[in-house]
């Protein structure tokens, strides 16, 4: 059975069970870097946010025989059931740009793999990436709920990109602040694996040969923007008087390695392009290229 028909026989069982209050349907979602994901979508007639669960994985057990249908229906139900509490905050919520202003954010995303999903977001182009506009909804220690800022929202609220960039950087600091910690060991995990080894005299993660920085937020979460934050990346390249290397993991962090006097963008860019096909979600790759801050010109390239 394919994921769409399974898709289907999940919607048809969760609408006999929830009955005519709803109207339930299987769907598919564009996300990060044009990665589709296939779903449920609850509909409740008298609600105006339809939440949609998400079953790849349930599909994948199903395909093992370690769920029934009956079984994915049920857990599917549970996973909406669940989801209503943070449903309840975005049905809440005020989109006027007054109550707005101090929860617009910023991420980082690859340009070129979100060429469709940028069509309709505010965004301004950073090296091969973009810088795009997020509203938050909820955010505790272990997760934030946020929504996306599309043209038709910023056309509503009547702002300019550089208003929601200026607002962004004031923001994101704030709301999820800079985490800047070694990461020899991580990177020793990516390394040495039976995939891709690098012989002992070439091991970067050897701390006498060279040092990894991680930076992220304190959230673990689109962590890679955090290089766009006053200061962090330049306090960094101070740090070591040096000219810096960045190597996107994902989007959710960048490693930082001083630069030195040996030329290793090339090893570092096969090091990020092995990394990404073997090891990184696709909805998750920022990009295969190594960037480099110059310290003395401040810039990125």
């Amino acid at each position: 059975m394919e994921l769409k028909d399974f898709a289907a026989l999940i919607a048809a069982g969760a609408q006999g069970q929830l009955g005519d209050r709803y109207e339930i349907s299987d769907t598919v979602t564009m996300k990060n870097n044009t990665t589709e994901y296939t779903g449920i979508m609850f509909q409740k007639k008298t609600e105006n946010v339809a939440p949609t669960i998400y079953i790849e994985d349930l599909y994948e057990r199903y395909k093992i025989q370690e769920v029934t249908i009956q079984d994915a229906i049920k857990e599917v139900i549970c996973r909406y059931e669940n989801s209503i509490k943070g449903m309840q905050r975005i049905n809440g919520l005020s989109v006027d740009y007054a109550s707005c202003q101090h929860r617009i954010i910023y991420r980082l995303v690859s340009k070129e793999r979100n060429l469709f999903l940028l069509k309709d977001m505010p965004y301004i182009p950073f090296l091969d990436m973009a810088i795009t506009f997020h509203l938050v909804v909820s955010i505790d220690d272990s997760c934030m709920q946020s929504l996306k800022i599309t043209r038709e929202l910023q056309q509503r609220w009547g702002v300019s990109v550089e208003q929601l960039l200026k607002l962004a950087k004031r923001n994101t600091p704030e709301l999820l602040p800079a985490r800047v910690c070694e990461l020899s060991q991580l990177m020793k995990c990516y390394i040495n694996t039976r995939e891709f080894k690098l012989e002992q005299e070439e091991d970067l993660t050897n701390e006498e040969k060279i040092d990894m920085i991680v930076v992220s937020n304190e959230l673990g979460i689109n962590g890679a923007a955090v290089v766009l934050y006053d200061g962090v990346i330049e306090q960094i390249a101070n740090e070591y008087d040096s000219d810096l290397y960045l190597l996107p993991s994902s989007i959710h962090e960048m490693i930082v390695v001083p630069a030195g006097e040996e030329d290793l963008h090339e090893t570092f860019s096969s090091m990020v392009n092995n990394i990404n096909q073997r090891y990184v979600d696709e909805d998750e790759v920022l990009s295969d290229r190594v960037y480099i801050y110059r310290q003395e010109e401040k810039k990125f390239e």
